[in-house]
C-alpha cells in the first residue's frame, strides 16, 4: 500500500506549489499506539477484493505542452536590503483588489523554484527521517474577470501548467491535464480556491495551481495613500497569510518600502519575518523581494500608487513542523510572477480536450471540493478538501478530517467483495460484523438506520460507542451497496468530545461517493449541494466557525 508519505504533503504544496503530490514511501505511517490513531478501525466482512486491472492515469509529457520556458519570463531586478523604515511614515495597505467591472485579460506568466529538505519523524526517541527535495514549476495562463459572479473570481485559462519534482533523486514530472485547463479561482477572504465549472479538480491538481503569491492578492500591496521614495507600509496580517499560503500570522509581518520611481515604474521592496501556523503547527517564514508597478506621476514628492503590480520577485525561506497529515520541511523558494495586459482577442475557447483524467468526475464544480478516484476504478468520490489524503492503495483509502489545523477525525473506505444485489447487507449484519471488529473496544450501540439514495445506492449506518486506550471514541460505519452488488465499508473514528464538531461530516463524505456502474447516469441529489462555509476565508487566528 502507499505510505503515509505518498499524499500527506498535499499542503506543502499551497505554499510551495506542489509538494504535495510526490511519492515518498520512505514516510512512516503513524503508529496505532498514538492517541490521535486508535488501534482498531472496524473492518467490516472484509476479504480479498475480486481481482481488477488497475486503470493507470494519463499523464501529457511536459515536452509537449506549450509552456515558456523560464528564460521567457520577464523577471525584476534582483531584491536589495530594504531601506530602514521610518515609523513616522507608515502607510495603511490597500486590501484585496476585487475584479473590476469591464473586461480585463491578463498574460500571467510565473515560476517557482524550490530546493531544501523534507523531514519526518520516525518514532519515539528517533532521529527523523530527512530526504532532500527539488521542485521546478512553470505556468502560463490568461486569466480574465467573471464580473457575473457573486464573489471576486477569475477565469484562467492555461496554456502550460507543469511541473519537475525530485525527492532524494527521483524524478516525477507533472503536467495539468487537458480537461483541467478552464478553472475559475474564487477569493474567499484571502484565499485563492480554484475550481471547474462542470467537474472537480484533483488534490494533486489543486496543489499545482495553487501558488505562493497569487495575482489575485498581489494588488493588496499597495499603500492607500500618497508615498514617497524611502516611505514604508505595513502589510495586513491577512493578507499576508494569503499571499504565503498559511493558515494564520502569529506575529511578525510583511513591510513594503517605496525604492525608485524611474521610467515610468515604481520599483518597491519587501522583506518580513514571519510566525504563524499552517494544519495547526508552527511554521517560521522569512520573505525578502521586490514588486514593480507602472506610475503615471513624475513630479517630486508623494506619489498615488494606483497601478496594477505587474511583477514580483520573492525569495521565501520556511521552515514548517510536521503535522498530522503532512511532513515538515526546510526549503528555500524563489517565485517569480510576471503580469501584463493581453489583447482581448487572445481569449479564445480552448481547444477540446485531448489528454484527460481518466473517470474525471462530472457536476456543478464550487470552491472546496476535492476529487479522489480509486485507482482501481471501484469507486469515484468528491469530498470536503478538509479531508486528507495519508494512505491509499488497493487495500483501501485512509483520510484524516483536520479543521483549522485541530485532527477532527480518520475515516476508511474499503472495497468489500461483490455481493448480490437481491441480498445486500441487512442492519443486524452490520452490527454483528462491527462487535466482532472492535471486540475489546466495543460499548454499545447507539444508532442504526438504512436508506435509498436518489441512485439506488443503499446505505446501512451504525453508529457505536467504545474506548481506545484512555479514551471514549465513537465509531461511524456505512456499508454501501448498488444495484450492481459493488459494495464499500466506510468507517469514521473520532473522540466523544469531537462529536459534535464533526457535525454530518460522514454522511456529507458518504453522499459523494459513486459507483462505477451508476455514475455514468445518475448523481445523488446530495452531490453539490450547500455545504460547509468556506472556514478558511478569514487567515488571522480565530475561533472555528464549525460547531
Amino acid at each position: 500500500m502507499t505510505g503515509y508519505g505518498d499524499r500527506c504533503m498535499d499542503h506543502v504544496g499551497r505554499l510551495l506549489l506542489l509538494l504535495g503530490v510526490a511519492a515518498m514511501p520512505w514516510m512512516p505511517v503513524t503508529t496505532a499506539t498514538e492517541p490521535d490513531a486508535p488501534e482498531a478501525v472496524a473492518e467490516i466482512d472484509v476479504h480479498e477484493p475480486e481481482a481488477e486491472s488497475p486503470i493507470e492515469p494519463q499523464v501529457a509529457d511536459p515536452d509537449e505542452v506549450d509552456s515558456p520556458p523560464l528564460a521567457e519570463v520577464a523577471e525584476p531586478p534582483e531584491p536589495e536590503e530594504p531601506a530602514e523604515p521610518n515609523p513616522a511614515e507608515v502607510v495603511e495597505p490597500a486590501p484585496p483588489a476585487a475584479s473590476p467591472a469591464g473586461p480585463r485579460f491578463d498574460r500571467v506568466r510565473a515560476t517557482i523554484d524550490v530546493s531544501g529538505e523534507l523531514f519526518a519523524p520516525a518514532g519515539r526517541d528517533a532521529v527523523p527521517v530527512r530526504r532532500p527535495i527539488v521542485v521546478e514549476g512553470r505556468f502560463d495562463y490568461l486569466e480574465m474577470p467573471v464580473t457575473a459572479a457573486e464573489e471576486p473570481t477569475v477565469e484562467r485559462r492555461y496554456a502550460g501548467a507543469a511541473a519537475d519534482l525530485r525527492i532524494d533523486g527521483e524524478l516525477q514530472r507533472l503536467v495539468l491535464n487537458d480537461d483541467a485547463r478552464v478553472v475559475r479561482v474564487v477569493l474567499r477572504g484571502t484565499t485563492p480556491s480554484p475550481h471547474l465549472e462542470e467537474g472537480f479538480l484533483s488534490r494533486e491538481e489543486m496543489d499545482l495551481l495553487e501558488t505562493p503569491f497569487d495575482p489575485m492578492l498581489i494588488d493588496a500591496l499597495r499603500p492607500t495613500g500618497a508615498v514617497a521614495i524611502g516611505d514604508s507600509w505595513e502589510i495586513g496580517g491577512d493578507v499576508t497569510a494569503g499571499l504565503l499560503a498559511i493558515d494564520t500570522v502569529e506575529s511578525g509581518g510583511l513591510e513594503a518600502t517605496l525604492e525608485a520611481v524611474e521610467d515610468g515604474r515604481a520599483t518597491v521592496m519587501l522583506a518580513g519575518i514571519i510566525d504563524g501556523a499552517a494544519d495547526g503547527v508552527p511554521t517560521h517564514v522569512t520573505v525578502e523581494g521586490s514588486f514593480t508597478l507602472p506610475v503615471e506621476s513624475t513630479a517630486d514628492g508623494p506619489i498615488t500608487l494606483t497601478g496594477r503590480v505587474a511583477s514580483v520577485a520573492m525569495t521565501v525561506r520556511e521552515r514548517r513542523e510536521a503535522s498530522h497529515v503532512a511532513p515538515g520541511f526546510d526549503v528555500e523558494a524563489r517565485v517569480v510572477v510576471a503580469r501584463a495586459a493581453a489583447d482581448p482577442a487572445a481569449a479564445q475557447e480552448p481547444a477540446a480536450a485531448t489528454v484527460v483524467a481518466p473517470g474525471r468526475r462530472q457536476g456543478v464544480g464550487r470552491p472546496g471540493l476535492v476529487w479522489q478516484r480509486d485507482a482501481a476504478g471501484r469507486y469515484n468520490l468528491v469530498h470536503d478538501e478538509r479531508w486528507r489524503v495519508i494512505e491509499d492503495g488497493t487495500e483501501g483509502l485512509v483520510m484524516r478530517l483536520v479543521d483549522r489545523g485541530a485532527l477532527v477525525a480518520q475515516c476508511s473506505i474499503t472495497a468489500l467483495p461483490r455481493s448480490s444485489a437481491l441480498s445486500p447487507p441487512t442492519i443486524a449484519e452490520v452490527e454483528r460484523d462491527i462487535e466482532r471488529s472492535l471486540a475489546g473496544q466495543f460499548s454499545r450501540i447507539e444508532h442504526a438506520s438504512e436508506a435509498s439514495r436518489s441512485d439506488g445506492v443503499r446505505i446501512v449506518r451504525v453508529v457505536t460507542s467504545g474506548r481506545a486506550g484512555d479514551l471514549p471514541f465513537r465509531w461511524i460505519h456505512h456499508v454501501l451497496t448498488d444495484s450492481a452488488g459493488h459494495r464499500l465499508a466506510v468507517t469514521c473514528m473520532l473522540e466523544e468530545a469531537l462529536v459534535k464538531r464533526f457535525g454530518t461530516a460522514d454522511r456529507d463524505l458518504v453522499d459523494g461517493i459513486m459507483f462505477p456502474a451508476v455514475e455514468a447516469d445518475s448523481t445523488p441529489e446530495t452531490v453539490g449541494a450547500e455545504g460547509p462555509p468556506a472556514d478558511r476565508a478569514a487567515r488571522l487566528p480565530t475561533e472555528s466557525r464549525t460547531p
